[in-house]
């Protein structure tokens, strides 16, 4: 019979060896995540894309008196904004922006535009492409407080077209009371496109 002597077995070793070890994995752990930057393999939101099969002819961009006028009467709404609640806080977001905190409301919004955003029929008799860029501002309740037009695609149809499913697209889903702001803007890009 062999008999095994407890003298060697101190139970504070025996305890203390595991937590050393789980201590060791954790900072080892927490210092390599701190290194490593998980959302490397995450690709931003593509543009809103409308794409259509047939190709009619090539046109340039072109303005005319016309929508000299359209232009004139859109820079000074998009001038009115409305002011800021006191002690009110904003933030600006791209709608592709990988930013964990804003990417479930700005998916949100996102399909809330594609449900009815169509190529606009004007631009598409006349083979209108270009990228439209907007600025769409909504309050904490969801609301669309305006929407601007920060770049234009060299077309009337087009750049009305996107304003306009936009507003109609609105209200939004209400912003999530842990964002704690008073508004959010967001910065879109619109991209027609009739393909071959």
């Amino acid at each position: 019979m062999i008999l095994l002597r407890r003298d060697n077995m101190d139970p504070e070793k025996l305890f203390l060896w595991p937590v050393m070890i789980s201590i060791i994995g954790h900072v080892v752990l927490i210092s390599v995540s701190s290194v490593v930057d998980l959302r490397a393999n995450v690709k931003a939101e593509k543009l809103f894309t409308v794409e259509i099969t047939q190709r009619q002819s090539t046109v340039e961009p072109k303005i005319d008196e016309n929508t000299a006028r359209e232009k004139t009467s859109q820079q000074a709404e998009e001038a009115k904004q409305v002011p800021m609640p006191e002690g009110g806080r904003e933030d600006t977001v791209s709608i592709g922006a990988s930013d964990v905190k804003y990417a479930a409301y700005l998916a949100g919004v996102k399909n809330k535009i594609m449900r009815i955003w169509k190529y606009p029929p004007g631009a598409y008799e006349k083979s209108e492409e270009g990228v439209v860029v907007i600025k769409i501002s909504i309050d904490a309740k969801g609301s669309l407080l305006h929407v601007v037009r920060m770049t234009s695609s060299g077309f009337v149809n087009l750049d009305s077209g996107t304003l306009d499913v936009v507003r109609a697209a609105a209200p939004f889903q209400p912003l999530p009371p842990q964002y704690k702001l008073s508004r959010i803007h967001i910065i879109a890009s619109f991209r027609y496109r009739m393909k071959d």
